[in-house]
């Protein structure tokens, strides 16, 4: 049977700093799905280096440094945006309005106000597509766990350990500016996020409050992000899940028995346990125990885990379907991350609830 060839789908990157060039050279490319047409990049080294890029590989993509003017001058179909959290609003919005489709780096926003504008824009434009950068849904390990739920029955608690190196630095028009909170949201949101997400994905219940201690004495005594956090989220159908982080942990050289990251969850008939990139799962009554291990060849900026959401994204944009992060995931997660910045600020639970009625903004999609 002849292949049908699919016409690509012209993208331009805003954005080519550390992660934008990593997933323009890992993803975009090597997809048969997409073809890059421009970039846009303000700071002068990263300008150099994708410059250099796409010269050395003979291709014809047109650089700019206002994504304004890109949005004005240049034909494409799919805006990808990688640039630091406090510029995700604003970008989003206008290629929004601009009639494009988004792919957003993560957290969709780094304020409440920010998540509704961008929510708002998306309501009136319907057709578009946007998927928010939560690639660890799309990680191996984590598609097994979704897909074997069952294994372990009706999840009760949900966890997650983060023990890791400080925040890499940030180079560019406002150096290190993940390390201020108001460029990134602070922590909870701009680390964590990802994490919150997965414990909504397991949940599929809307959480109920949040409440989170933390400081920054240790690493980030000179900023005002935290630098270590316990999170508690507790779900309206009685999941509890616990976020345990640390940004001043000794960074992994081949420990055996030292893992960066763990989540787990702990269901009526079993347990679930992921250790980097390996999977446990434990069965009550049996007794047995599974372990899978998912082997990476490329470890580079989530390239691996970015692969597969590229590959659906595609597919929504040709079938006119949102993602699996869509909008609404997007709002959630950061929703959810924001109060836990809010609680640890306050030391005091804050609910879901104030939070919706604070900025007038809804967790859930109103019922059509």
């Amino acid at each position: 049977r002849r292949k049908i060839r699919l016409e690509k789908i012209k993208t331009a990157v805003i954005g080519a700093g550390m992660m934008g060039f990593s997933q323009i050279r890992n993803c975009f490319e090597p997809l048969e799905e997409y073809e890059i047409v421009a970039v846009c990049e303000v700071y002068e080294p990263n300008i150099r280096r994708i410059s250099d890029y796409f010269r050395e590989t003979g291709k014809p993509v047109r650089i700019y440094e206002s994504y304004r003017e890109l949005l004005e001058k240049e034909d494409f179909s799919l805006a990808a945006i990688v640039t630091p959290d406090y510029l995700h609003e604003e970008m989003t919005v206008a290629c929004i309005e601009a009639g494009k489709h988004v792919r957003l780096e993560k957290p969709m926003a780094t304020t409440m106000e920010g998540l509704k504008a961008v929510l708002q824009a998306h309501e009136k434009r319907p057709d578009l597509v946007l998927q928010v950068g939560y690639e660890l849904r799309y990680a191996d390990a984590i598609c097994k766990m979704r897909n074997n739920l069952a294994e372990i029955g009706s999840p009760k608690m949900i966890w997650c350990h983060e023990f890791r190196h400080p925040f890499l630095k940030k180079e560019g028009l406002i150096p290190d500016w993940i390390r201020k909170k108001a460029y990134s949201g602070g922590t909870l949101l701009e680390k964590n996020c990802h994490h919150f997400d997965l414990f909504n994905m397991v949940a599929k219940a809307k959480p109920k409050q949040v409440y989170a201690s933390g400081d920054h004495t240790t690493e980030y005594a000179d900023t005002d992000v935290l630098d270590s956090a316990f999170v508690t989220v507790e779900y309206e159908n009685g999941i509890r899940a616990s976020l345990s982080l640390c940004m001043f942990a000794p960074e992994l050289k081949g420990q055996k028995h030292m893992h960066a990251l763990e989540f787990g969850i702990l269901g009526d008939k079993g347990r679930m346990e992921l250790r980097d990139d390996e999977l446990f799962v434990w069965d009550r009554e049996s007794r047995g125990e599974n372990h899978y291990t998912y082997l990476r060849n490329n470890f580079e900026a989530h390239s691996e885990d970015i692969l597969p959401s590229l590959k659906e994204l595609a597919q929504c944009i040709r079938e006119g379907k949102q993602p699996d992060t869509d909008v609404w995931t997007g709002l959630q997660s950061a929703m959810v991350a924001i109060a836990a910045e809010k609680s640890a600020a306050e030391h005091r639970i804050v609910t879901i609830a104030e939070m919706e009625r604070a900025y007038g903004i809804s967790y859930l999609p109103k019922e059509p």
